[in-house]
Parts: C-alpha cells; sequence; structure tokens
C-alpha cells in the first residue's frame, strides 16, 4: 500500500511566480540604470509582465527612484513612460523617515499635476 504525497502544487506554483517577479524587477532596474526610459508596453513586452506598475511600485519601496511622466508616442497616444532619476531630498527625507508611501507620491506628483492641467 503506498501513500499519496501531499499535493504542493499551489506552494510550487507562488514561489515559481515569486521568482518570476523577482526576476523582472532585476531586469527592469538595469535597463533603467543603464539610461533608458522605459513606456508601459514596452516594458511588457521586455520583461514579460502584465502588471508593469507593480515592478514600479516594488523598486519605489526599496529605495529606488522611478519617476514617471507622460509622454506622447510617435503614433500620437499618450501614455506613461518610466525612468531612474537622481532621489530629491523631499524622496531621501520620506524614505529614512520610514515613510514610504509618501516617498512614492514624490516621484508621481508632477505627472499628475501636468496631466490635470493639460
Amino acid at each position: 500500500m503506498t501513500q499519496d504525497k501531499p499535493c504542493s502544487c499551489g506552494i510550487i506554483e507562488r514561489v515559481f511566480v515569486e521568482v518570476n517577479i523577482m526576476s523582472a524587477i532585476y531586469s527592469m532596474y538595469n535597463y533603467l540604470a543603464d539610461g533608458n526610459t522605459v513606456t508601459t508596453r514596452q516594458a511588457r513586452t521586455l520583461f514579460k509582465v502584465e502588471n508593469v506598475a507593480d515592478l514600479v511600485y516594488r523598486l519605489r519601496n526599496n529605495g529606488v527612484s522611478v519617476y514617471t511622466n507622460r509622454v506622447t508616442t510617435s503614433r500620437g497616444e499618450k501614455t506613461i513612460a518610466y525612468r531612474l532619476g537622481t532621489p530629491s531630498e523631499q524622496f531621501e527625507k520620506y524614505f529614512d523617515r520610514g515613510q514610504v508611501g509618501r516617498a512614492r507620491k514624490t516621484l508621481y506628483r508632477s505627472a499628475i499635476d501636468v496631466a490635470m492641467n493639460a
């Protein structure tokens, strides 16, 4: 009589997904660190992810200053582009205090202001 092993498929699947996300985060950071800018559509293709905003969110939570800019593509479409920048004093102040949410807001506030004033 053999005993069936408990299925750990869910655990393996979650680990696999997390490893893919970490790989995408690392790849996106390296791409941006090389001085490149990437749009949401480009990032989906390059890093094979659906939720680009999640990658940016995770990078920002780790103290990486990823800036969000509204851009117009060569086809005339308005989209979001991400780039690395030098952290502002305000970003560093909030991040050092552990106020990660406020630090993140300093990185995309200007993009929101531009969209509202356009």
